[in-house]
């Protein structure tokens, strides 16, 4: 490092330790200042059952809650790694806030550091870690007891490992990406929609070659690097993280359930007569079948029911899909609850300026090829998935933060020097 180096460095240090600083204080301030009683909670209803799934565990009574619109005790109604995140907080609403204040305030390194890997200079990537820490959406979240927040650190951080770990043709840089790996399949356990990205982005980093590091084997030497082919490494990690979830399943409801019983309510909360684009269960109300249906029996039948009515109105599920990617990129929350003017303008300020920054870098940011196509797998993938199934602005908070990355390229010293993969 020369010493003409060193105070731009410095300055940069400083800037984002104060940045940090800033950006815990406001999930802090905005986290602890919400209330905590039932009443807040069950506004939400998915708060209550995370809740309720891990207060029953530190109990000794499982992962289990009381489900009651059937009055029945559902087992693998949702993923096992938020709850496991709130009960090793005690139960506790407020420590659970502080725990996820921390976690975003994480997102926020991450970005700074996924940004200095595709960029010059610290300009970019202190703007892309800036978009982050003044995100709304994310102060918002953090302060819920909903697993977004876990699950964008868990992303976040993944996406870092993968970029810095597979330029690198070393053991150390092979254990950065199947770590980069490890973790977003471990993300799975948080939210189960997540379940094809690890083996996306996991291929994705393999188009991502930095020529600060060594230029990548030949294939004699990378067979010996990677034992496995990087996709097939990335879904037997999947496989391997989901499987004592699918084992424990089999043992207490004796099918082999890889994600969660929840995913028949969401197909057919996206597909039937009176489907949105929105989610509504209120469809429980007129289906009195379901009451009489075990937590296995009751996803099964509304899987059967949400495919039935898309072949027969292939028409509608068109409409329906574009229903739902609008919902999920509104630059406003279009939930009755949220719609005061004074929150819309705020959410107004924030996506207006991110969303059109965000095509121009896009469009014209000086990242390579590749590092776009990176940073944006995340927003496309989820794109796709909630337009097959449910639209909702929370299903985008996890792919904003690498597209803040995006914005960064307008602004550095020029890209990371890159060359192409050689494949002889």
């Amino acid at each position: 490092m020369t010493s003409d180096s060193s105070p731009e460095l410095a300055h940069s240090s400083r800037a984002i330790f104060f940045l940090l600083v800033l950006a815990l204080a406001l999930r802090l301030g905005w986290g602890l200042s919400r209330p905590a009683d039932d009443a807040s909670l069950n506004a939400l209803p998915d708060q209550r059952e995370y809740l309720s799934l891990a207060r029953n565990l530190l109990h000794g009574q499982g992962l289990q809650f009381l489900d009651a619109r059937f009055n029945d005790s559902v087992r693998a109604f949702r993923m096992p790694g938020y709850p496991l995140l709130i009960a090793a907080c005690g139960g506790d609403v407020r420590a659970v806030r502080v725990v996820q204040a921390i976690l975003d305030t994480s997102t926020v390194l991450a970005v700074f550091l996924l940004a200095g890997a595709f960029v010059r200079g610290r300009a970019g990537p202190l703007l892309a870690a800036a978009f982050v820490a003044f995100n709304p959406y994310l102060i918002y979240f953090a302060s819920l007891i909903l697993s977004e927040t876990l699950f964008t650190a868990m992303l976040a951080w993944g996406l870092v490992l993968l970029s810095r770990g597979n330029g690198r043709h070393s053991r150390r840089g092979s254990q950065l990406w199947l770590l980069g790996g490890l973790l977003l399949a471990l993300s799975v356990l948080v939210r189960p929609s997540a379940l094809a990205l690890p083996v996306v982005l996991g291929l994705l980093a393999q188009f991502l070659n930095p020529r600060t590091a060594s230029a990548y084997e030949s294939n004699d030497q990378a067979g010996s690097r990677w034992r496995l082919p990087p996709g097939f490494a990335l879904v037997l990690l999947t496989i391997l993280c989901l499987l004592p979830w699918a084992i424990r399943n089999r043992v207490v409801l004796g099918r082999w359930i890889w994600l969660d019983t929840n995913s028949g309510f969401t197909l057919y909360d996206g597909y039937n007569a009176d489907a949105t684009g929105a989610s509504d269960q209120t469809f429980v109300d007129r289906l009195p079948e379901l009451q009489v249906l075990g937590e296995v029996e009751r996803d099964d039948y509304l899987s059967q029911q949400a495919a039935e009515y898309a072949r027969s109105h292939r028409a509608r599920v068109a409409e329906l899909i574009g229903a739902k990617l609008l919902r999920t990129w509104s630059p406003v929350p279009l939930s009755q609850e949220y719609s005061r003017p004074s929150l819309r303008l705020i959410a107004l300020a924030y996506s207006l300026p991110f969303d059109l920054l965000v095509i121009i870098g896009l469009i014209w940011g000086r990242l390579p090829r590749a590092a776009k196509a990176f940073l944006l797998a995340p927003a496309l993938y989820f794109s796709i998935i909630h337009a097959l199934t449910v639209g909702s602005l929370r299903y985008r908070v996890p792919a904003e933060p690498p597209l803040a990355v995006l914005i960064a390229g307008l602004v550095a010293g020029g890209a990371t020097p890159w060359r192409r993969t050689q494949t002889d």
